[in-house]
């Protein structure tokens, strides 16, 4: 069996509190501290295998780290296109991953910018908001492992997982996973409870807003799941939450622990139920 790229372990603090079985994964440990970290490699590696000797990507956050670590480590060149708004410490980081960085005014000049990058030959591997529904976002695979390290920790697929989403990538991975542990196992699918992630410009198209992913939707109906968002204040309580759980996490990857008190004062979780707290990322100075 292969070591899990993040632990998935029980709390006794919250499980008492809730009267749940309550499990935390911290997707804080991989290369570059996200659970992007499990798209990059798949999605690079994908893309190689298409044919690709240069990658292009849209992201001011972290799965501009996660391909810009994958795409060195394959030994191709990657440029990442972001935002102005680009946090320094992503700024510096992907310069020290060796990746090119282009910035732009806003998500649609971001859009041009990727078209224009693949008509001079780049291989994409992000999907525009408007191309979703038409174009496969490479790597989706690389997030089923969630669903498998969760189910080798506690034995079975838990009841609930609780994560934040943006785009809907991740969700839609680890709902792949879960389906896949389904038919080779047996085991169950979870409900997804699902978080607006972030409070950054990039989030056009979260399970809140007016439109809605292909992915983010399917998942809902899939999992019988349920979608929340909370304000940007409230993440900073999350936050909060977080580090004193032991978890230094950004702020938007620490709402499940947002999601998990809404949930259980409504509508409620059937007693005992196992719930699994998916964290995304860590927290970088800015953020």
């Amino acid at each position: 069996m292969t070591a899990p790229l993040s632990p998935t372990t029980f709390s006794p603090e919250l499980s008492q509190e809730f009267g749940l079985q309550i499990y935390l994964k911290p997707e804080i440990h991989s290369a570059t501290g996200s659970y992007k970290d499990r798209l990059g490699p798949a999605a690079v590696a994908e893309a190689i295998q298409a044919g690709a000797t240069k990658v292009v990507a849209t992201s001011s956050g972290n799965q501009g780290l996660a391909i810009a670590h994958a795409a060195r480590a394959a030994g191709i060149p990657c440029l990442i296109l972001a935002t102005q708004h680009i946090l320094p410490v992503y700024r510096n980081t992907l310069r020290e991953l060796g990746a090119e960085l282009q910035t732009v005014p806003d998500m649609k000049a971001r859009t041009v910018a990727l078209h224009e990058k693949i008509k001079e030959g780049w291989f994409p591997l992000s999907v525009a908001p408007e191309d979703r529904g038409r174009r496969v976002q490479l790597g989706k695979s690389g997030y089923a492992a969630i669903a498998r390290e969760i189910v080798d920790a506690l034995g079975a697929a838990p009841d609930f997982l609780i994560l934040p989403v943006c785009f809907g990538d991740g969700c839609a991975g680890i709902l792949l996973g879960f389906q896949q542990l389904a038919r080779e196992r047996g085991t169950a699918i979870p409900k997804f409870i699902m978080i607006r992630a972030t409070y950054a410009e990039d989030v056009a198209f979260s399970i809140t807003s007016d439109i809605t992913t292909p992915e983010v939707a399917s998942t809902l109906e899939a999992t019988r799941g349920v979608s929340m968002y909370f304000k940007n204040a409230d993440f900073l309580e999350a936050q909060r939450l977080g580090r004193e759980a032991g978890l230094d996490l950004e702020a938007s990857a620490a709402s499940p622990f947002l999601a998990l008190r809404r949930y259980a004062a409504d509508p409620g979780f059937p007693p005992g139920s196992v719930a699994v707290l998916l964290f995304t990322a860590k927290h970088r100075p800015g953020n």
